[in-house]
């Protein structure tokens, strides 16, 4: 759904019908009678206007929010600067915010990026839009191959990284910011959110979370007749479906089967099934195989964006819409990002060892005995100093011919990217330039904290995906995807967690756990066993691996823009490795590939 928005300036007519070719009609216009918002006519539309600004929502999460509430909520507002709290009260799910007084204009989308905005300049005018290929489009631009290298690793889980557009010249907004555009001016950021302190308790946050789920849910399934949503077996997506039960809402739910028999997830989703009363549907988790070698998938056609660490999320697209379309479902909700806010992240142990929590060195200790980290390395991650910038300097200057030091590097601001050896040093030396240049941006680490700020940007990661699983939709399916975990009220007091508590994972995710529906047994949350994939890694890559013998022997794109070694590609591939994380590196590759292909 693109929509593109222009500043209350001339424009040339040329720039126009190219806009209009690429993003649709003029949707709404400034007083002056020029074009304001461009876009297609599938986004529900919500106005409002008082004597000093005009402010229209586009999106249809807003179902339940009229023009009546909208008037409501800016009341008597007289700048775009004013509207921190109402732009936070709507734009969720795939909600735009866009208002304007006189010679000034604020964009808004919502906080983790489900749908996201970014910009470019064009002829000398500042265009925004909600889609990165439109401006692409628009502008001519080319695939930024310093982006296109930090897409071959796994860097996008790290802020600096992952906001970086595939497309050279497009700047993207980030979380809690908001774009401010003034007269003829490319937009600036602006931030209106941050991160709450993490100073209390599970105890009192419990009540808070349960009611911020509902809410969450509520207003994602308003309008929906049918939904459906993922049943893994796992935390996160069990504990939505039974707040989903929880507001009379009965999903069809959608179960990934592992060949690993030791895998016991399909007995937690079979109980969960049934305790709901859902319409439960299991297919294969190697189904999802077939769309991974589909040549589609992972072309500029379903993954606008770029390659990415989404790329088999996108695979697993048309699966759903095939399984569950026959529901009559156009909502399907996942679970993504629960993992981050409840669960445990690298750089925890640190946070407690340096808070003010009772007993914290004892439990420093228990963990790392529990665990079975090496006493060294476990003394030099708490011991650990350093900043934001001094990580990002320091990748600035590696040569990524060696992994980080173990246990030790846990507790980094920024995590060395792991680079496959088929990466050049050419696309080494672009890892290292977008390393230098975060160095000078404005931005920063998200937090002051470093589990915070490690949290966030995980959060950034799963709104990324949850955006480009929408991109890759089939429009004629009519399934939008969406995750409650992402929806601002919930990320705030899951953040509002203490380090003593959250460090404390038994039962798991012990805030979820004590949020719970009564209808959800604890049993979920202690059980003894947990899912593994591995099977499913190596399943993936043998059926991959004749797609990447074909790709690389006839001539390789990325080997062209002197990013990868195709000799080597192919070498690896016979290689052996027993966690798969290499075979998982190898078939990226493969779809960057096959991306960059249809981009050029």
């Amino acid at each position: 759904m693109p929509v593109v928005v222009l500043p209350d300036i001339p424009l040339r007519h040329p720039l126009m019908d190219k806009i209009a070719q690429h993003a649709g009609e003029v949707l709404f216009r400034y007083p002056s009678g020029l074009p304001w918002v461009i876009g297609d006519d599938r986004n529900r539309v919500v106005h409002a206007e008082n004597r000093d600004i005009t402010v229209i929502l586009l999106g249809n999460s807003a179902e339940e929010f009229t023009d009546g509430d909208l008037s409501r909520l800016i009341g008597d507002k007289k700048s775009v600067a004013e509207l921190d709290s109402a732009a936070a009260r709507v734009t969720e799910g795939d909600v735009l915010f866009f208002a304007h007084e006189r010679g000034r204009m604020r964009s808004q989308a919502p906080l983790f990026l489900t749908r996201a905005l970014c910009w470019t300049t064009v002829d000398g005018v500042p265009l925004i839009s909600d889609d990165q290929f439109t401006i692409k489009s628009i502008a001519g631009l080319r695939p930024d191959p310093a982006v296109l290298a930090s897409r071959l690793t796994d860097a996008e889980i790290s802020h600096v990284f992952g906001l970086r557009s595939i497309w050279q010249g497009v700047q993207t907004a980030g979380p809690g910011e908001w774009l401010d555009s003034r007269g003829d001016h490319a937009p600036s950021r602006t931030v209106w959110w941050r991160p709450p302190r993490p100073d209390r308790s599970a105890g009192e946050l419990a009540h808070e979370l349960r009611d911020a789920m509902s809410e969450a849910l509520r207003s994602r399934t308003a309008g929906h007749r049918e939904v459906s949503a993922d049943l893994s077996g796992g935390l996160d997506s069990t504990t939505l479906c039974f707040f989903l039960a929880d507001l009379g809402i009965k999903p069809h739910t959608l179960f990934l089967a592992s060949d690993n028999v030791a895998n016991n997830d399909h007995r937690w989703a079979d109980r969960a099934a049934s305790e709901l009363g859902a319409d439960h549907r299991s297919v294969p988790y190697s189904s999802v195989i077939p769309y991974v070698l589909d040549e589609r998938t992972g072309t500029v056609a379903t993954a606008p964006e770029g390659p990415s660490i989404a790329n088999t999320a996108l695979a697993s697209v048309p699966m759903i819409e095939e399984t569950m379309g026959v529901t009559g479902t156009a909502l399907h909700l996942n679970g993504h990002a629960g993992d981050a806010l409840f669960g445990s992240v690298s750089t925890m142990l640190w946070s407690l060892f340096h808070s003010r929590e009772k007993k914290r060195y004892r439990r420093t200790w228990q963990f790392r005995v529990l665990n079975r980290y090496p006493i060294g390395q476990t003394v030099r991650m708490v011991a650990r100093k350093g900043s934001y910038l001094r990580d990002l300097r320091r990748i600035a200057r590696h040569d990524f011919g060696s992994p980080g030091d173990g246990i030790s590097e846990h507790s980094r601001w920024v995590p060395l990217p792991n680079v496959h050896p088929a990466l050049t040093s050419t696309a080494r030396a672009h890892l290292r330039r977008l390393a230098l240049e975060g160095t000078g941006e404005e931005r920063r680490q998200l937090s002051d904290d470093r589990t915070i700020h490690q949290i966030l940007s995980y959060l950034v990661v799963h709104g990324n995906v949850v955006r480009r699983m929408n991109q890759a939709a089939s429009p004629g399916a009519g399934i939008a995807f969406d995750s409650p975990y992402l929806d601002r009220r919930v990320v705030e007091i899951s953040l509002s967690l203490r380090i003593g508590e959250r460090s404390h994972q038994y039962p798991a995710k012990p805030l979820l756990a004590a949020a719970r529906p009564s209808a959800m047994s604890l049993d979920y949350f202690t059980r003894p066993d947990k899912g593994e994939y591995t099977a499913e890694v190596f399943a993936q890559h043998q059926a991959i691996k004749p797609v990447l013998r074909r790709l690389f022997a006839e001539g390789s794109a990325l080997e062209d823009l002197g990013l990868v070694s195709a000799e080597h590609v192919l070498r690896s591939s016979d290689e052996f490795t027993t966690s798969g994380a290499g075979y998982a590196d190898l078939d990226n590759i493969v779809i960057a590939e096959r991306w960059l292909r249809s981009a050029t």
